[in-house]
């Protein structure tokens, strides 16, 4: 018989936001307006952290909060709680560009949402803290038991939300066009 310790979970969805040119738009203005901060981006564009009242920030979180509550509350976190959404960001990946590993300390969950992925840009690989000496051996078929990473592929409207801590990379750019990603980080705050 076979059972799970210490699992990570990560959430998925899928929007079609109607205001998702917007975003492409305010990403490459601020690409072209605003020097880069240097983060886990290896040749690729960071934005400094955005205010989250900013009109169009605003209007993304509203439309994902749904997406964002429904993974949060699979997690079964005793209520009464409220999440909130920290320091987001964009990514312009240019040809040549990647992330290099990294997790977001002092956060419970991050996120990221595609704005826009042109073939061969760079899936997001999620790297398994577990212990090295698993990975030496050869398997049949590869799990999320006995793999030292996981690949998911960048798609257009998707969302991922997953744990903070997980270290995470993406790979390099390999398209002509730009690979843009909004991301942020996720904080819970319970009550009595």
């Amino acid at each position: 018989m076979k059972d799970f310790i210490f699992t990570s979970s990560f959430g998925q969805s899928s929007h079609q936001l109607p205001f998702h040119k917007d975003l492409e738009k305010f990403a490459l203005k601020l690409e072209k307006n605003s020097p880069s901060i240097v983060r886990s981006n290896h040749n690729g564009y960071h934005s400094d952290y955005l205010d989250i009242n900013v009109p169009l920030i605003k209007k993304f979180y509203d439309a994902i909060k749904p997406s964002v509550y429904n993974y949060i509350k699979s997690l079964n976190i005793e209520k009464p709680y409220d999440f909130h959404f920290n320091k987001p960001w964009f990514n312009v990946n240019r040809k040549g560009a990647s992330n290099m590993a990294h997790n977001h300390p002092a956060n419970f969950l991050a996120a990221t949402y595609y704005v826009k992925t042109p073939p061969r840009c760079g899936e997001l690989c999620f790297i398994s803290p577990r212990c090295p000496n698993l990975f030496n051996l050869r398997y049949s078929a590869y799990t999320h038991e006995n793999s030292s990473f996981w690949k998911i592929a960048p798609k257009e409207g998707k969302l991922i939300i997953f744990p903070a801590d997980l270290l995470h990379s993406v790979e390099t750019n390999q398209s002509t066009k730009p690979r843009i990603s909004l991301s942020f980080n996720i904080n819970i705050q319970q009550g009595n």
